[in-house]
């Protein structure tokens, strides 16, 4: 996998030692993630209070009811100041690759919009809008 990923970013971004370097940062950084705690890093990024609050689910197997669980964590999360701030930092960090002339005011119009539909509906009304309801 991490090979995979490395061949594809530095076919796209044309550096010398693409390899080493992208391979040696993408490998440490999938060796961060390893390690995280999740209770730790869900109240960190202030998703959560506790790790028990995010994977309650009623229904295990009811693909509505896990979308709906999942879709509600999803807009409460966008209420986060906080989520929304790494989020706008990973779109400047994404522009850095992309070839979209304007791309930071590009996408991060789009994610404003999405944001703001998001926000309009329930969890319940999304999932049905997605087919999992």
């Amino acid at each position: 996998m991490l090979n995979e990923l490395t061949d594809i970013l530095c076919n796209t971004i044309k550096i010398p030692f693409c390899q080493t370097v992208i391979g040696s940062i993408v490998k440490e950084a999938l060796q961060n993630v390893e390690n995280l705690n999740p209770n730790v890093t869900c109240a960190n990024i202030g998703a959560c209070t506790s790790f028990t609050e995010v994977t309650s689910v009623e229904k295990l197997g009811d693909t509505c009811s896990e979308c709906t669980m999942i879709a509600g964590e999803i807009i409460t999360l966008l209420e986060n100041e906080q989520v929304d701030s790494l989020i706008k930092e990973a779109i400047t960090e994404l522009c850095t690759v992309l070839p979209i002339s304007d791309c930071e005011t590009t996408l991060d119009g789009y994610f404003d919009e999405l944001v703001a539909l998001l926000k309009s509906l329930d969890a319940k009304t999304l999932c049905s809008l997605i087919g999992l309801c």
